[in-house]
């Protein structure tokens, strides 16, 4: 087990490597892909000629007996909170990164980027079960603690259950936020919840691949594990048959993500491990922003 004196120097080496991500991000995309969602209520007062009439609160009125009207704001600060899949099919890697180092980068630079826009910012982990819960807050410390955290979260021989963390965090999430769903999107079961999920809040799901899951170059045999249930199996990736299955069943996945996506209402991006970490994020905010701007 990692002692704490690493650990902190991970968490340190972190910050500095996504302080300069962040840089390179915060060029307004972030702000203006995810402000102005909206206006939140504040406060009541009595009803005064000239007050548009749909302000009205009726259920004070009734019991007062005097009109009320409801003073509305535009809300100038966000709630984000990331959901972080620690599951056993994020420990594949074929580059100089895993999934999982990938999953906790991307974490670790969503968290920097709230607390430079004033958010507020908390994480939930999950594989099987919930594994770690962090509520909403602000300031680099806060931040910090979720990089820790994220960081001491081993990823665990166990499938992803996203219904299991989108249900407990319907208990203790009680206004609207904005979700990122960080994961391979290799869930053991179809998602009941998602849908819901993003009715009430804006989610947003940052798929994270290895290039060898959607292109297998011919090696001959090779061994491989499923790191989720420890079943091995050798294959010849040289066989044509193989190779045709291997195609039928990445485009199949992908075909079903994308599905997921749009039956379920979110948007969804996708990061190699072998990719930039900022660029996706950057053309997809700037997309996004631009959709925005028509709505």
């Amino acid at each position: 087990m990692e002692n704490a004196h690493s650990l902190l120097k991970r968490v340190r080496r972190i910050e500095i490597t996504t302080r300069r991500l962040v840089d390179q991000l915060m060029g307004g995309e972030y702000r203006s892909a995810f402000r102005g969602r909206g206006m939140e209520f504040t406060d009541l007062r009595t009803y005064q000629e000239g007050d548009d009439p749909r302000t009205i609160e009726w259920n004070v009125t009734a019991r007062t007996g005097v009109p009320h009207v409801k003073l509305m704001t535009e809300e100038r600060e966000l709630q984000v909170l990331i959901l972080l899949d620690v599951s056993g099919s994020l420990k594949f890697g074929s580059t100089s990164l895993t999934k999982e180092e990938r999953v906790v980068e991307t974490a670790a630079l969503l968290a920097l980027a709230a607390v430079r826009t004033g958010d507020r910012i908390g994480m939930l982990s999950f594989a099987r079960d919930v594994v770690d819960y962090i509520p909403p807050d602000k300031g680099r410390n806060h931040a910090l603690t979720i990089v820790h955290k994220v960081l001491a979260t081993r990823g665990r021989q166990e499938e992803a259950d996203i219904d299991k963390a989108l249900a407990f965090l319907g208990r203790v999430l009680h206004r609207k936020a904005l979700l990122f769903v960080i994961s391979d999107f290799r869930f053991g079961r179809p998602s009941k919840l998602l849908s819901a999920a993003s009715r009430r809040h804006d989610l947003v799901g940052i798929h994270v691949f290895d290039p060898r899951e959607v292109n297998m170059p011919d090696v001959g045999l090779m061994r491989f594990q499923d790191p989720e249930t420890g079943r091995a199996l050798v294959v010849d990736t040289g066989s044509r048959a193989w190779r045709k299955a291997f195609s039928s069943m990445v485009m199949q996945m992908n075909a079903q993500r994308e599905a997921l996506s749009r039956t379920c209402g979110f948007d969804l991006v996708s990061i190699s491990t072998s990719d930039d970490l900022v660029l996706p994020l950057r053309r997809f905010f700037q997309l996004r922003r631009r959709r925005r701007s028509h709505l």
